[in-house]
C-alpha cells in the first residue's frame, strides 16, 4: 500500500473517530433534551386537562370527561391517559400501544428512550375529586432522533468522499516529489544517476530530494573514476604510449584469438608497414618530431582503414605495424593496401627527395585459416619484396599462389554470389548450438546459435561466407533469414538462446524497421533470446545501437555486447546501455591463470557488471586451468568448457 494512501486511510480514519464521538454526543444529548420535553409536556398536558375536568367530574358529566380525554389523546402525543376517582377506580383510561413501524428494533432498543409520566390532583374548592396521569408517548422522540441520526450520518459521508478527494488531490501534490525520488532510486539501481532539478518547497522533502541528489551525484562520480581508472589500466598495458595504437602483444593475442575462436578469420589479410632507418631520423629530426611521425603515420593507417572498423591495428616494434583484417576477399585486400600506402604515402615528409624510399607496405592475403607466425613471415616476405623496389612502394602477396589466382578468386567470387543468392531464396541455413553455462555449478543458462551452410557436401560456418554476403550487399537479407528461423523455434518449452546481429544490418533503417516489426510478434517469447551485438558496432553505430535497444526495451527483449574489451572503445557506455551481458573477448582467457594484467582487467570488469546488474561471461573457454582462474576472479558464466565443437542438436 502506497504512503499516500496509508495516510489517507489515517485521516478518515480519525475523521470517523471524530464524527463516532460526535454523533454519540449529539444523541446522548438530544435524547435527554426529549425525555425532559417528554417529562415537561406530559405534566402540562395533566395539569390543564385537569383544571377543564374538574367541573366535568364534580357533575358526574361523563360524557364531557369523555369528549376531554379524546381531544387530548387523539393528538398522538401520549402513550397513556388514565383518570381515578378517591377508591382508586378507573373513570376514564386511554391506551395508545408501544409501535413504532418506520424506525429499526435496534435503533428503539438501542436509544431506549423512557415514556415519562405527568400527573395531577383534581380538586373541587378543597375536596379531593381523583387523580389523572397523562404518559408521553416517545414515537415522535425516536422518529425525530432517526431523522437526526440519518441527516448526520449523510452529512459524514459526504463529508468523507469530498475530504478523500480534496485530501488525496493534495497529498498528492505535496507528495510528487517522492514520486520522483522513486523514480531517481530506481534509475541509479540501473546506473543512469539522474539529478532532480525541481526542490520542493517542504522542508522534510527538500532534505530527502537534496540528499538523493548528493548520492546520486557520489555513486557517479565513483562508478566513472572506476571505469576511468580500469580503462587507463588497460590502456596501459596493451597500448602504445606514443600512437596509442594497441601494442604487439595485444595485436598477436587478438589475432591468435581469431584465429583459434569458432567462426575463425575466414579469408583475411596482413599487412606489414615499415618506416625505413627510424633510428636515424630519431636522431636527425629528434626525439618529439619522430615520435609525431609515428603518430602521423598511425593516424593516416586507421584513415585508410576507416570503412573496415573491425580492422586490428598495432605499433609492433619502432617503426614497424602490423594490421590485420579478418573476414575478407582478395579484391578487397588489395583495395585495403592501396587506400593505406596511398593514405601514408600522401604525408609531406614521404613526399621530400631524401625520403623516397623510406616507408614500405607488405601485405599477404590467406584464403584459409593459418598460423600467426606464418602469416607474419609472409607479409615479412612481401615487405622485403617492396622494399627491394626501392622507391616507397608496397607489395601484395597471395599465400599458396597458384597459376592465376586473380582469375580464380573472380570466378570463386561470382559462385559465391549464386550460392548467396540461393541461399536466401531457399532460407536454407543451419544452426549449430553451443552451451552458455553458468559459474561454478555448471547449469546451463542458454545457447549460442552459430550459422552454417552446407556447401559442395561440406558445412562452411559464418567466418567463410559472411564476408561474401557483406561484399555484396546481401547481409540484412541474410540477417533477416536467421532471426526470423530463430524465433520460430521458440516455444514455452524451448531453452534461451543467443544470436548475433551484424553491425552492417544494425545501420540499415529498413532493417530496423523489419526486426521491431518481428520482434512485436514474438514478444511473449523475448524472454527466451538475447541479442548480441559487437564491440566495434559500438563505436561505428552507438546512436543505431542505443535506439535499437531503447526501441525493444517495450518488448523485454535483452542484448549482450559480444568481444567486448577487444576494441579500443572506452567502454563507459556500458553507463548508458542496457545491456543485460557482455562477452569477455576471447583474447582475455586464453591462459588466464599465467597473465597478471588480463586478470587484472577481468575483475575490474566483474566489478562494473555487477554494479549495472549485469552477467560476465567468458568467450571460448577450452582448459580446466582457465575455468577455475575464471571462477576465482568473479566470473558469472562461460562458454565452450567441457562440450567441445558446436554440434547441430542440442543435448
Amino acid at each position: 500500500m502506497t504512503l499516500l494512501r496509508q495516510i489517507m486511510l489515517v485521516m478518515i480514519a480519525i475523521f470517523l473517530l471524530l464524527f463516532s464521538a460526535n454523533f454519540i454526543l449529539t444523541v446522548y444529548e438530544s435524547r435527554i433534551y426529549l425525555e425532559k420535553q417528554m417529562r415537561v409536556h406530559a405534566q402540562d398536558t395533566a395539569t390543564s386537562l385537569g383544571l377543564s375536568m374538574t367541573t366535568a367530574i364534580a357533575e358526574e358529566d361523563n360524557a364531557n370527561l369523555e369528549v376531554l380525554a379524546n381531544a387530548v389523546f387523539d393528538r398522538g402525543y401520549y402513550q397513556e391517559i388514565k383518570l381515578t376517582d378517591l377508591d382508586g377506580k378507573v373513570l376514564i383510561s386511554r391506551i395508545n400501544p408501544m409501535k413504532i413501524d418506520d424506525i429499526p428494533n435496534w435503533f428503539i432498543q438501542l436509544i431506549d428512550l423512557p415514556s415519562p409520566i405527568g400527573s395531577t390532583e383534581i380538586m373541587s374548592g378543597w375536596s379531593f375529586l381523583g387523580i389523572l396521569e397523562v404518559k408521553s408517548h416517545p414515537g415522535h422522540a425516536y422518529r425525530d432522533l432517526w431523522r437526526i441520526s440519518v441527516n448526520f450520518l449523510y452529512l459524514f459521508c459526504f463529508i468523507i468522499i469530498l475530504s478523500y478527494g480534496i485530501i488525496g488531490a493534495v497529498l498528492s501534490i505535496l507528495m510528487r516529489p517522492l514520486v520522483h525520488v522513486e523514480n531517481q532510486a530506481n534509475e541509479i539501481c540501473e546506473r543512469k544517476f539522474p539529478i532532480l532539478q525541481e526542490i520542493p518547497k517542504t522542508r522534510e522533502l527538500k532534505r530527502v530530494v537534496e540528499a538523493m541528489n548528493r548520492m546520486s551525484g557520489k555513486i557517479k562520480e565513483m562508478f566513472q573514476r572506476q571505469v576511468e581508472l580500469t580503462e587507463s589500466l588497460r590502456l596501459e598495458a596493451k597500448t602504445d604510449s606514443v600512437t596509442h595504437l594497441i601494442n604487439r602483444q595485444e595485436f598477436d593475442a587478438q589475432v591468435n584469438a581469431i584465429i583459434s575462436s569458432e567462426e575463425g578469420p575466414g579469408s583475411s589479410t596482413l599487412m606489414l608497414v615499415q618506416i625505413k632507418n627510424f633510428a636515424e631520423i630519431n636522431n636527425k629530426l629528434g626525439r618529439v618530431a619522430a615520435d609525431d611521425l609515428l603518430i602521423q603515420v598511425a593516424e593516416r593507417i586507421q584513415e585508410g582503414l576507416s570503412s573496415v572498423p573491425e580492422a586490428i591495428v598495432s605499433r609492433r616494434s619502432g617503426a614497424d605495424y602490423a594490421l590485420f583484417i579478418a573476414r575478407t576477399h582478395l579484391e578487397r585486400s588489395r583495395a585495403h593496401l592501396q587506400k593505406v600506402f596511398q593514405s601514408v604515402a600522401s604525408l609531406e615528409y614521404f613526399n621530400k627527395d631524401v625520403n623516397l624510399d623510406a616507408f614500405h607496405v607488405g601485405a599477404s592475403f590467406f584464403e584459409e585459416k593459418e598460423d600467426l607466425s606464418l602469416m607474419l613471415t609472409t607479409s615479412d616476405t612481401a615487405l622485403r619484396n617492396a622494399q627491394s623496389e626501392g622507391a616507397n612502394a608496397s607489395y601484395f602477396l597471395i599465400h599458396g599462389d597458384s597459376n592465376n589466382p586473380i582469375s580464380d578468386m573472380v570466378k570463386q567470387a561470382q559462385e559465391w554470389k549464386l550460392t548467396l543468392d540461393e541461399i536466401i531464396k531457399n532460407e536454407s541455413v543451419l544452426f549449430h548450438y553451443q552451451a552458455i553455462f553458468s559459474l561454478p555449478d555448471k547449469k546451463i543458462l542458454g545457447y549460442k546459435i552459430f550459422v552454417r551452410i552446407k556447401l559442395g557436401g561440406q558445412t562452411i560456418n559464418a567466418g567463410v561466407f559472411m564476408p561474401m554476403a557483406e561484399r555484396f550487399g546481401l547481409l540484412a537479407e541474410l540477417d533477416k533469414i536467421i532471426i526470423s528461423k530463430a524465433l520460430k523455434q521458440l516455444n514455452e518449452d524451448s531453452p534461451n538462446f543467443v544470436l548475433n546481429l551484424s553491425t552492417r544490418s544494425i545501420q540499415d533503417n529498413e532493417f530496423i524497421d523489419w526486426l521491431l516489426d518481428i520482434l512485436g510478434r514474438y514478444q511473449q517469447f523475448s524472454h527466451k533470446i538475447t541479442f548480441e551485438l559487437q564491440e566495434y558496432a559500438i563505436n561505428l553505430a552507438y546512436e543505431q545501437v542505443k535506439l535499437l535497444i531503447e526501441s525493444t526495451s517495450k518488448f523485454n527483449y535483452t542484448f549482450s555486447i559480444d568481444h567486448f574489451g577487444s576494441g579500443a572503445t572506452a567502454f563507459s557506455y556500458l553507463q548508458s546501455l542496457d545491456v543485460h551481458y557482455i562477452k569477455i573477448d576471447r583474447s582475455f582467457v586464453t591462459n588466464i591463470g599465467d597473465n597478471t594484467d588480463n586478470q587484472f582487467f577481468i575483475q575490474s570488469v566483474v566489478q562494473i557488471a555487477h554494479t549495472r546488474d549485469m552477467l560476465l561471461v567468458a568467450e571460448g573457454v577450452e582448459e580446466a586451468m582457465e575455468l577455475e582462474s575464471l571462477i576465482d576472479l568473479g566470473v558469472d558464466a562461460a562458454m565452450g568448457y567441457f562440450l567441445g565443437k558446436p554440434g547441430p542438436n542440442i543435448d
